[in-house]
């Protein structure tokens, strides 16, 4: 008896008594469903794609591995244990295996049978007394298909170059082992940003706008709290112990959590400044006011912030969504080290690549700019660049694929470089990254201020000096789009200068807008903030 079908899935033995080897049925994007042997290790479920060949693995990459990658062993990304690939075999794969197999065995059992009475019917084909009639060949029941869900988060790992997928938090690379915690949580800071940019885009719809912010910054509480558990339980299991107590909401607050840690002896809230863990407690504190009193601030609030006023709606600006998530991300990076036992993660671009010459300054201005600021000729470039493609002058998050190509002959590494220098001179506010991607960024005003007339643009520092004049020549309460059409100024001409001229109004005093059409809706003055003004115009005016 002949097994075509069996033999199509044949791997060894004789025809009699084959070894059989039934491909995993796999996702639309052709990864492998894979299933934790370990019990514990919540949601177990998880899946693994291809690497990139071309990818390059450092040796300080590898210092963080838990075993070389691409071997016959895999890595629990939600327990860390490491076990053979075939234990991490979804039961349900071995059942749609067997299924399969159930399926060929029948199909050539069928031809068999219908050879074996067509040829009966040629013998007795010429037979008076008995007749023999066959139809066609059986039709078979189609080969048994199993369907399969790409997952939520989709990863990349950025130490060996496996592709994967995760359910909830994932620690590990199922492939190297090696943590992938912080490039989880960028991820999520890499979404949030983009639900920034969302509301900032909603035009004359300042309700919807306020509501997608206030999601925004709530997801970035709630990844950083799951983030936080998972690394928790997982330190707490490594010591084979149990919490000391259920964990409910704690790391929704800054001091319970860090006395969670204390269990593990680490705090990697220690990486912040003062100033930097007071402003992520009053994010945290923002998020609860905005989940549980519909945005109101009540007394509670008022302890953290003491521009609070009881009764009024917090104010959410992208900015502060920003700050919040690169707070947290710090954070997150400091338990990533830890699950690496203390070994930082590799940062920049993949090593092979040859860096391109820096490009050249074209002008004497910019030059001096170079000079006078102690900045790179590659960080002016950019910066004039980011001047140059701004719609509103309002601080818009720059387009990193138009920025790459109008710099296609600079290596990433450099470009990358030269945003966070940027960043520390205060021209742009930008997210954390890993890997190969740039971050996302936003101009800050002194950027418009210093490069908007090396681009010919405008003088925002003269033009925020004839608005201060204006402004003191009128009432302690200004409007800012009133303020604009007398002006008769162009948008993006105006939002550089309004914006230095609100950056010395007292925060509480300034009515922030999400509309993207002007930094801030309206602003009182009280005495101090006329004397800053005063001070700003006589020093820009000498």
């Amino acid at each position: 008896m002949k097994f075509k079908n069996l033999e199509r899935y044949r791997t060894g033995g004789t025809s009699s008594k084959m070894q059989l080897s039934v491909p995993l049925p796999t996702t639309p994007d052709g990864r492998v469903y894979r299933f934790s042997p370990n019990e514990h290790a919540h949601p177990r479920h998880f899946v693994l794609g291809g690497a990139d060949e071309s990818f390059v693995i450092t040796d300080e990459a590898r210092r963080r591995m838990k075993l070389p990658p691409r071997s016959k062993q895999t890595v629990c990304p939600y327990s860390g244990i490491i076990a053979d690939d075939e234990q991490f075999t979804h039961p349900e794969d071995l059942k749609a295996a067997t299924k399969i197999v159930e399926q060929a065995a029948f199909a050539d059992v069928q031809d068999a049978f219908h050879d074996m009475f067509r040829n009966l019917e040629r013998q007795f084909s010429s037979s008076k007394f008995l007749k023999i009639k066959t139809t066609g060949r059986p039709s078979t029941k189609p080969k048994p298909r199993f369907a399969r869900r790409d997952l939520l988060r989709e990863l990349i790992c950025d130490h060996c170059g496996r592709d994967y997928g995760v359910f909830a938090i994932g620690l590990f690379c199922p492939d190297c082992g090696a943590p992938n915690l912080r490039l989880h949580f960028a991820r999520e800071v890499e979404l949030v940003l983009k639900q920034v940019g969302l509301a900032d885009s909603q035009q004359g719809q300042e309700e919807l706008a306020y509501r997608l912010m206030g999601n925004a910054h709530e997801d970035v509480l709630t990844a950083f709290e799951a983030t936080q558990k998972a690394a928790y339980l997982y330190g707490i299991a490594q010591l084979g112990a149990t919490p000391s107590k259920p964990v409910k909401n704690d790391f929704q607050n800054v001091e319970f959590a860090q006395r969670r840690f204390s269990e593990l002896n680490i705090d990697p809230f220690s990486t912040l400044i003062p100033a930097e863990l007071t402003a992520l407690k009053l994010n945290i504190q923002k998020r609860h006011i905005i989940g549980h009193n519909l945005g109101v601030m009540d007394e509670k609030f008022a302890d953290h912030a003491a521009s609070a006023r009881l009764g009024e709606t917090v104010h959410l600006v992208g900015e502060d969504i920003a700050q919040f998530a690169l707070l947290a991300q710090r954070v997150v990076e400091s338990l990533d080290t830890w699950l690496a036992g203390g070994v930082p993660a590799p940062v920049g671009a993949d090593p092979t690549t040859k860096p391109a010459p820096s490009m050249q300054l074209q002008s004497a201005d910019e030059k001096d700019v170079v000079t006078n600021l102690e900045i790179s000729p590659l960080a002016a470039r950019v910066a004039k660049w980011i001047a140059e493609q701004s719609n509103n002058g309002l601080g818009e998050f720059a387009n990193r694929d138009a920025l790459m190509k109008a710099f296609a002959e600079t290596e990433i590494r450099e470009l990358a470089e030269a945003i966070a220098e940027l960043a520390m001179e205060g021209y742009l506010l930008k997210s954390l990254t890993t890997g190969h991607v740039l971050p996302h960024m936003r101009p800050t005003p002194d950027l418009f201020a210093t490069f908007d007339p090396l681009a010919e643009i405008g003088h925002p520092i003269s033009d925020s000096v004839e608005l201060i004049e204006r402004i003191l020549a009128s009432g302690d309460s200004v409007n800012t789009a009133s303020l604009h059409e007398a002006t008769g100024w162009p948008l993006r001409r105006f939002n550089p200068a309004i914006a230095l001229v609100i950056g010395q109004i007292g925060e509480n005093r300034v009515s922030k807008t999400s509309d993207n059409q002007y930094p801030a809706r309206s602003f009182h003055m009280i005495a101090d903030d006329r004397v800053a003004l005063k001070r700003y115009t006589a020093n820009r005016k000498q």
